[in-house]
């Protein structure tokens, strides 16, 4: 009998891993509100893996993006230009207004293009589905700060919990992880690395 190659023996820890943390008793329930809160996370997280709803959003959001840029820009050149003309130099309270909205615009692009660079490494449908998750709760990549466990993940990914679906999804986080895309810690926390390798050529979709 062959030995196991390396890929089947990740594929078969992940699963044990999810299946370990799958058994473990459920956290009390905390209160109403942040059960809530939680169930709106959830439901925003569902909308963000639907490619068709992610695109228009993430349409919309670049757009907002390049409104408030080019307003900022203007303001800018305004300011400056009513100055220039009275030969003022602008206020110290005025220069330190313009440089934090400067720094926030710079900021937020440096977010969006961290996303980008991020989503950049999925190769197929899973992968992407998978990186959209676990951006949607990274802030350095524009995301909301929140814990992406495995079973949680399984269970958006994979709400069938079909042996396929699954395969399919721990297939995507070991390629991810051995591509050092993604780190999954001992407890089953998934999370992004910010330091990301060259992303590979771009693949086609439904790849």
């Amino acid at each position: 009998m062959p030995p196991e190659s390396k890929t089947a023996r990740t594929v078969k820890t992940l699963i044990r891993v999810g299946k370990a943390l799958r058994d473990e008793p459920a956290p009390e329930a905390g209160d109403r509100r942040g059960g809530l809160s939680e169930a709106a996370r959830r439901a925003a997280q569902r909308v963000a893996l639907d490619p068709r709803l992610r695109g228009a959003a993430a349409q919309l959001q670049e757009l907002r993006a390049e409104a408030s840029a080019r307003a900022d820009q203007r303001l800018e050149t305004l300011i400056g230009e009513a100055r220039a003309r009275r030969g003022e130099t602008p206020p110290d309270e005025v220069a330190a207004l313009l440089d934090r909205r400067r720094q926030e615009r710079d900021a937020k692009l440096e977010r969006r293009r961290a996303r980008q660079a991020l989503l950049a490494h999925g190769q197929n449908d899973d992968q992407r589905r998978v990186l959209a998750l676990v951006a949607a709760a990274t802030p350095w990549a524009g995301g909301e700060a929140a814990s992406v466990r495995y079973t949680a993940l399984l269970d958006e990914l994979a709400p069938g919990g079909t042996p396929a679906a699954e395969m399919a999804i721990h297939r995507a986080l070991w390629t991810l992880a051995e591509g050092r895309v993604l780190a999954v810690s001992p407890h089953g926390v998934i999370t992004a690395v910010q330091t990301l390798p060259p992303a590979p050529p771009a693949a086609l979709p439904g790849s």
